[in-house]
């Protein structure tokens, strides 16, 4: 597997999610919902994009990443602290920070040899499976997938 065919699914899901929130009014995008905004949900992609590099990095060192040990909590320090840092209330804004953050992403990615992205650094999820970064960028396009369907269905109940 070389690394553009690893990012396809999430660039995808990627596009169908910055295509969703550019379609929000400024009201919408602000807008809680189920104790979220969809600005929330930027803000906390931005994070997790970045930590993805750092996770990636640390698993090819044979390490477990840091993020592990908040998933008793479904990552809300985590997410708390993202939503916190990247406080920006302007869409035009947290979208120009959460394409910049995939940008790197994929830099990152693209850069590894091919046979990283599926290697098994000796590191388990939490789940219980290797760790490897191929699982990593299914995982976050799994979560951009996910965001898209609930902001979706957010504005359309």
């Amino acid at each position: 597997m070389n690394s553009q065919n690893a990012m396809l699914p999430l660039d995808n899901a990627f596009g169908d999610f910055t295509k969703l929130v550019l379609s929000l009014s400024d009201e919408q995008f602000l807008s809680p919902m189920d104790g979220w905004t969809p600005r929330d949900v930027v803000a906390h992609l931005v994070g997790w994009n970045g930590l993805m590099i750092e996770s990636s990095t640390t698993i090819l060192a044979g390490n477990p990443p840091s993020y592990y040990a908040d998933a008793p909590n479904d990552f809300s320090s985590i997410n708390s602290g993202f939503t916190t840092k990247y406080s920006s209330r302007s869409k035009r804004e947290l979208l120009a920070e959460l394409r910049s953050s995939m940008e790197e992403l994929a830099f990152f990615i693209n850069n590894l040899p091919a046979e990283e992205l599926t290697a098994d650094h000796g590191v388990l999820h939490h789940s219980g499976v290797p760790a490897t970064v191929t699982r990593i960028i299914n995982s976050l396009a799994g979560d951009y997938q996910y965001h898209t369907r609930q902001i979706a269905e957010w504005f359309n109940k």
